[in-house]
């Protein structure tokens, strides 16, 4: 994979107590296709379970996590397993770092196997991302639509996440905004997000 970003479509999302850019197309058909190849059949993918009301449920898709130098993080009452960085992941990080100028030491990966696979209303706002964290988005196979809200005015946002695209979250978004991707019936395509973002040591 070479170290060219394609020529991507920049659109601002939301611009009003937090910012939220999408790069369409950051990177290349081809090398999406090649991302996606290597990662659908991982070994590392594990279902999770989160606690929601002091009830135990698996969430609703598969994830990895991967860290630098052993950055621990996790949500909703549970530590995820951390893996290494491979090497093509770690590229990558660099590659989106030096688009958003922002470090990022940690990536969380999920893996939505079909339509009924999703993520619910919540903001990345845990401890161990600090004050206005910088989070960077890679959408890879099917595309899906992500919604923001508000958390205090009625102010809602949907943007289609294609094949190839970066969806970069900072300033104080998370405190103010919660996202989600819903559900779709009947979707059968699979679609793979990587997350990357900063984590603060214990």
């Amino acid at each position: 994979m070479g170290n060219t970003i394609s020529h991507y479509r920049k659109l601002k999302v939301i611009e009003f107590d937090g910012i939220a850019t999408y790069y369409g197309q950051f990177i290349s058909q081809r090398e999406s296709e090649m991302l996606y190849s290597q990662m659908i059949n991982w070994h590392l993918w594990n279902q999770n379970e989160i606690k929601i009301f002091g009830k135990k449920i698996k969430v609703p898709r598969l994830e990895a996590y991967f860290a630098l130098n052993g950055e621990q993080y996790g949500y909703s009452g549970q530590n995820l397993e951390i893996n290494p960085f491979p090497e093509f992941l770690n590229n990558l990080r660099l590659r989106i770092s030096q688009c958003t100028n922002y470090p990022y030491n940690a990536l969380l990966v999920n893996l939505y196997r079909n339509g009924n696979d999703s993520n619910g209303w919540h903001s990345d706002d845990e401890r161990t991302l600090g004050i206005n964290p910088s989070i960077a988005s890679l959408s890879l196979g099917c595309a899906r639509t992500f919604e923001f809200k508000h958390k205090q005015l009625n102010i809602n946002k949907k943007i289609v996440l294609e094949n190839g695209s970066l969806l970069h979250m900072y300033g104080p978004i998370q405190h103010n905004y919660k996202h989600q991707l819903p559900k779709v019936p009947n979707l059968e395509q699979t679609r793979i997000n990587l997350t990357f973002r900063w984590v603060h040591p214990h």
